[in-house]
Protein backbone atom coordinates (compact mmCIF):
# COMPACT_ATOMS: atom_id res chain seq x y z
CA UNK A 1 0.00 0.00 0.00
CA UNK A 2 1.34 3.71 -0.88
CA UNK A 3 0.53 7.04 0.56
CA UNK A 4 1.10 10.47 -0.79
CA UNK A 5 2.55 12.95 1.39
CA UNK A 6 0.18 16.09 2.45
CA UNK A 7 2.30 18.30 -0.44
CA UNK A 8 2.34 15.56 -2.71
CA UNK A 9 5.70 15.89 -3.02
CA UNK A 10 6.35 12.43 -2.05
CA UNK A 11 5.48 8.45 -2.13
CA UNK A 12 5.41 6.62 0.87
CA UNK A 13 4.81 2.80 1.21
CA UNK A 14 2.95 1.37 4.32
CA UNK A 15 4.73 -1.71 5.30
CA UNK A 16 3.08 -4.23 8.08
CA UNK A 17 4.68 -6.44 11.06
CA UNK A 18 2.39 -8.79 12.10
CA UNK A 19 2.48 -11.72 14.85
CA UNK A 20 -0.24 -14.30 15.78
CA UNK A 21 -0.18 -13.51 19.01
CA UNK A 22 0.65 -9.84 19.37
CA UNK A 23 -0.80 -7.09 21.65
CA UNK A 24 0.06 -3.30 22.70
CA UNK A 25 -1.04 -1.88 26.40
CA UNK A 26 -1.49 1.81 26.30
CA UNK A 27 -2.44 2.80 29.22
CA UNK A 28 -5.12 1.21 31.22
CA UNK A 29 -5.86 -0.90 28.45
CA UNK A 30 -5.32 -3.48 26.13
CA UNK A 31 -5.45 -3.53 22.06
CA UNK A 32 -5.82 -6.49 20.46
CA UNK A 33 -4.44 -5.56 16.72
CA UNK A 34 -0.73 -5.73 18.10
CA UNK A 35 0.37 -5.15 14.44
CA UNK A 36 2.88 -2.45 13.85
CA UNK A 37 3.12 -0.15 10.36
CA UNK A 38 6.01 1.74 9.35
CA UNK A 39 6.24 4.73 6.59
CA UNK A 40 9.10 4.70 4.24
CA UNK A 41 9.63 6.58 1.24
CA UNK A 42 9.77 5.10 -2.26
CA UNK A 43 11.05 6.03 -5.78
CA UNK A 44 7.78 7.05 -7.44
CA UNK A 45 9.52 5.84 -11.00
CA UNK A 46 8.70 2.56 -9.61
CA UNK A 47 5.08 3.02 -9.76
CA UNK A 48 5.41 4.97 -13.08
CA UNK A 49 6.96 2.19 -14.92
CA UNK A 50 3.95 -0.07 -15.40
CA UNK A 51 2.67 3.00 -17.32
CA UNK A 52 4.93 3.29 -19.27
CA UNK A 53 5.48 0.04 -20.35
CA UNK A 54 1.80 -0.41 -21.23
CA UNK A 55 2.15 2.53 -23.29
CA UNK A 56 5.29 1.12 -25.10
CA UNK A 57 3.04 -1.34 -27.56
CA UNK A 58 1.66 1.66 -29.39
CA UNK A 59 5.27 3.00 -30.34
CA UNK A 60 3.88 6.53 -30.26
CA UNK A 61 5.65 9.51 -28.21
CA UNK A 62 3.01 11.08 -25.80
CA UNK A 63 2.98 13.54 -22.72
CA UNK A 64 3.57 12.20 -19.92
CA UNK A 65 0.04 13.46 -18.80
CA UNK A 66 -1.31 10.75 -21.31
CA UNK A 67 0.63 7.87 -20.39
CA UNK A 68 0.05 8.12 -16.61
CA UNK A 69 -3.85 7.83 -16.61
CA UNK A 70 -5.90 4.96 -14.91
CA UNK A 71 -9.50 5.04 -14.92
CA UNK A 72 -9.31 2.70 -11.69
CA UNK A 73 -7.05 4.91 -9.96
CA UNK A 74 -7.53 8.61 -11.13
CA UNK A 75 -5.31 9.32 -8.21
CA UNK A 76 -2.40 8.32 -10.04
CA UNK A 77 -1.75 11.74 -11.88
CA UNK A 78 -0.41 12.51 -8.23
CA UNK A 79 2.43 10.91 -9.47
CA UNK A 80 3.75 13.47 -11.80
CA UNK A 81 3.92 15.94 -8.84
CA UNK A 82 6.31 13.45 -7.38
CA UNK A 83 8.49 12.98 -9.96
CA UNK A 84 11.13 15.36 -11.65
CA UNK A 85 11.14 15.66 -15.51
CA UNK A 86 14.17 15.04 -15.79
CA UNK A 87 14.29 11.72 -13.62
CA UNK A 88 12.03 10.72 -16.31
CA UNK A 89 15.00 10.64 -18.67
CA UNK A 90 16.47 7.76 -16.84
CA UNK A 91 13.63 5.02 -18.29
CA UNK A 92 12.31 7.02 -21.48
CA UNK A 93 13.34 8.52 -24.41
CA UNK A 94 12.35 12.28 -24.86
CA UNK A 95 11.70 14.49 -27.85
CA UNK A 96 10.79 18.17 -27.64
CA UNK A 97 12.08 20.51 -25.28
CA UNK A 98 10.64 23.00 -22.82
CA UNK A 99 6.96 22.74 -21.66
CA UNK A 100 6.13 20.34 -24.45
CA UNK A 101 7.85 17.10 -24.36
CA UNK A 102 6.76 13.56 -25.59
CA UNK A 103 8.16 10.61 -23.59
CA UNK A 104 8.44 6.67 -24.37
CA UNK A 105 9.51 3.65 -22.75
CA UNK A 106 13.51 2.64 -22.90
CA UNK A 107 14.12 -0.76 -21.76
CA UNK A 108 17.54 -0.48 -22.30
CA UNK A 109 17.96 2.52 -20.30
CA UNK A 110 15.72 1.61 -17.41
CA UNK A 111 17.73 -1.93 -16.85
CA UNK A 112 20.71 0.66 -16.47
CA UNK A 113 19.05 2.56 -13.69
CA UNK A 114 17.50 -0.53 -12.19
CA UNK A 115 21.32 -2.00 -11.83
CA UNK A 116 22.17 1.58 -10.18
CA UNK A 117 19.69 0.64 -7.42
CA UNK A 118 20.28 -2.99 -7.02
CA UNK A 119 24.29 -1.83 -6.86
CA UNK A 120 23.28 1.14 -4.02
CA UNK A 121 21.49 -1.64 -2.28
CA UNK A 122 23.96 -4.18 -2.28
CA UNK A 123 26.07 -1.51 -0.98
CA UNK A 124 24.26 -0.49 1.78
CA UNK A 125 23.76 -4.13 2.95
CA UNK A 126 27.21 -4.70 2.73
CA UNK A 127 28.26 -1.80 4.82
CA UNK A 128 25.54 -2.71 7.44
CA UNK A 129 27.23 -6.10 7.30
CA UNK A 130 23.53 -7.58 6.70
CA UNK A 131 23.75 -11.37 6.65
CA UNK A 132 22.32 -12.59 3.14
CA UNK A 133 24.16 -16.07 2.68
CA UNK A 134 20.54 -17.54 2.75
CA UNK A 135 19.11 -15.69 0.03
CA UNK A 136 15.45 -15.49 -0.57
CA UNK A 137 14.96 -18.32 3.12
CA UNK A 138 15.82 -14.95 5.13
CA UNK A 139 12.49 -13.13 6.14
CA UNK A 140 14.49 -10.81 8.58
CA UNK A 141 17.55 -9.67 8.58
CA UNK A 142 20.23 -10.61 11.07
CA UNK A 143 23.97 -9.42 11.28
CA UNK A 144 25.94 -11.54 10.33
CA UNK A 145 29.12 -13.59 11.98
CA UNK A 146 32.50 -13.10 10.75
CA UNK A 147 32.75 -16.64 10.16
CA UNK A 148 29.88 -15.79 7.81
CA UNK A 149 30.71 -12.98 5.21
CA UNK A 150 29.18 -12.89 1.98
CA UNK A 151 30.63 -12.07 -1.00
CA UNK A 152 29.82 -9.43 -3.30
CA UNK A 153 27.88 -11.63 -5.33
CA UNK A 154 25.85 -12.82 -2.46
CA UNK A 155 25.23 -9.06 -2.16
CA UNK A 156 23.97 -8.68 -5.57
CA UNK A 157 21.85 -11.24 -5.67
CA UNK A 158 20.51 -10.54 -2.30
CA UNK A 159 19.64 -6.73 -3.82
CA UNK A 160 18.23 -7.97 -6.65
CA UNK A 161 15.75 -9.93 -5.09
CA UNK A 162 14.65 -6.67 -3.37
CA UNK A 163 14.34 -4.65 -6.25
CA UNK A 164 12.58 -7.26 -8.09
CA UNK A 165 9.24 -6.68 -5.46
CA UNK A 166 8.45 -3.59 -7.37
CA UNK A 167 9.25 -4.57 -10.69
CA UNK A 168 7.31 -7.05 -12.82
CA UNK A 169 8.47 -10.81 -12.94
CA UNK A 170 9.30 -10.21 -17.03
CA UNK A 171 11.34 -7.44 -16.56
CA UNK A 172 12.87 -9.06 -13.30
CA UNK A 173 14.44 -12.10 -15.09
CA UNK A 174 15.53 -9.24 -17.86
CA UNK A 175 17.41 -7.77 -15.06
CA UNK A 176 18.85 -10.71 -13.38
CA UNK A 177 20.45 -11.51 -17.22
CA UNK A 178 21.70 -7.87 -17.92
CA UNK A 179 23.39 -7.81 -14.38
CA UNK A 180 25.31 -11.20 -15.01
CA UNK A 181 23.53 -12.57 -11.41
CA UNK A 182 23.28 -16.37 -11.38
CA UNK A 183 20.36 -17.77 -8.96
CA UNK A 184 21.06 -20.40 -6.79
CA UNK A 185 19.67 -24.12 -8.27
CA UNK A 186 17.19 -25.47 -6.06
CA UNK A 187 18.12 -29.03 -4.40
CA UNK A 188 15.96 -31.93 -4.87
CA UNK A 189 15.08 -33.35 -1.46
CA UNK A 190 14.29 -37.16 -1.53
CA UNK A 191 12.29 -38.34 0.85
CA UNK A 192 13.04 -41.90 2.28
CA UNK A 193 9.54 -43.18 3.32
CA UNK A 194 10.00 -45.84 6.45
CA UNK A 195 9.05 -49.55 5.58
CA UNK A 196 5.25 -49.92 6.48
CA UNK A 197 4.48 -51.65 9.33
CA UNK A 198 2.29 -54.73 10.16
CA UNK A 199 -1.50 -54.32 11.18
CA UNK A 200 -1.67 -54.32 14.93
CA UNK A 201 -4.90 -57.29 15.14
CA UNK A 202 -4.68 -56.97 18.87
CA UNK A 203 -3.54 -55.58 21.93
CA UNK A 204 -1.59 -58.27 22.89
CA UNK A 205 2.16 -57.63 22.37
CA UNK A 206 3.86 -59.83 19.56
CA UNK A 207 7.05 -61.13 20.26
CA UNK A 208 10.28 -59.35 18.56
CA UNK A 209 11.47 -63.45 17.67
CA UNK A 210 10.06 -66.64 17.09
CA UNK A 211 10.88 -69.08 19.80
CA UNK A 212 8.98 -71.98 18.56
CA UNK A 213 11.27 -73.67 16.74
CA UNK A 214 13.30 -74.16 19.79
CA UNK A 215 10.56 -76.14 21.57
CA UNK A 216 11.55 -80.08 22.13
CA UNK A 217 8.41 -82.29 21.35
CA UNK A 218 7.66 -84.88 24.06
CA UNK A 219 5.98 -87.42 22.57
CA UNK A 220 5.47 -89.65 25.59
CA UNK A 221 1.65 -89.89 26.72
CA UNK A 222 1.22 -87.90 29.57
CA UNK A 223 -0.40 -89.85 33.04
CA UNK A 224 -3.64 -88.55 33.71
CA UNK A 225 -4.84 -88.43 37.35
CA UNK A 226 -8.00 -90.16 38.02
CA UNK A 227 -10.59 -89.22 40.82
CA UNK A 228 -12.06 -91.85 43.53
CA UNK A 229 -15.20 -92.25 41.58
CA UNK A 230 -13.58 -92.99 38.40
CA UNK A 231 -11.52 -95.60 39.76
CA UNK A 232 -14.83 -97.23 41.22
CA UNK A 233 -16.69 -97.37 38.11
CA UNK A 234 -13.54 -98.80 35.99
CA UNK A 235 -13.91 -102.17 38.65
CA UNK A 236 -17.44 -102.40 37.78
CA UNK A 237 -18.84 -105.35 35.30
CA UNK A 238 -20.24 -103.61 32.61
CA UNK A 239 -21.27 -106.45 30.32
CA UNK A 240 -25.42 -106.54 29.60
CA UNK A 241 -25.46 -103.10 30.24
CA UNK A 242 -26.90 -101.00 27.81
CA UNK A 243 -25.05 -97.55 26.47
CA UNK A 244 -27.26 -94.39 28.09
CA UNK A 245 -26.99 -93.09 24.61
CA UNK A 246 -29.90 -96.36 23.76
CA UNK A 247 -32.45 -94.70 25.80
CA UNK A 248 -32.19 -91.55 23.48
CA UNK A 249 -33.48 -93.22 20.55
CA UNK A 250 -35.07 -91.07 18.14
CA UNK A 251 -39.32 -92.33 18.58
CA UNK A 252 -39.55 -93.44 14.23
CA UNK A 253 -36.95 -95.93 15.09
CA UNK A 254 -38.71 -97.25 17.98
CA UNK A 255 -42.54 -97.32 15.78
CA UNK A 256 -40.35 -99.09 13.20
CA UNK A 257 -39.38 -101.86 16.07
CA UNK A 258 -43.12 -102.71 16.81
CA UNK A 259 -44.57 -103.35 13.29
Amino acid sequence: MFLFSDDDQQVLEVVAFQEEFRSWFIGESVQQDGSLHMVTPVDPLFLVLPYLVKAYESGMYMPIDQLVSDEQYPDCIRLLSCVNPSDLEHICDVKGSGDVRAYRYNEEWTLEWLKQKVEQVADKLSDSSVRVAGGAQLLTFTHSLKSEQASRDDYLRYACGLVSDYISTDLSKELTQHMGIKLPEKKEVKCTEPPAKKAKLSDIPEAAEDYSKFAVKDDKPKNTKMTAAQRALSKVDKSGMKSISSFFSPKTAAKNKKK
